[in-house]
């Protein structure tokens, strides 16, 4: 099963949220001077990655179920 990638209004939407979380818990502002932000984009890869994943078994399971 491969995962359904998400549009790039919502890929926008998640990185924005994403960056908002980290900034909300103490991270400094990420841009790309960040010394972590080659870390931050992998983390955000990996997290949007595990979200596709679910939406695709939660569809798989949604057309089983039809």
């Amino acid at each position: 099963m491969t995962a359904e990638e998400m549009s790039d209004n919502d890929f926008i939407q998640f990185q924005d949220d994403f960056y908002n979380l980290l900034e909300k818990y103490g991270v400094s502002s990420i841009d790309c001077e960040h010394v972590e932000f080659a870390e931050i984009l992998n983390l955000r890869d990996k997290v949007a990655e595990f979200i596709e994943q679910e939406l695709s078994k939660e569809e798989a399971w949604l057309n089983i179920k039809m």
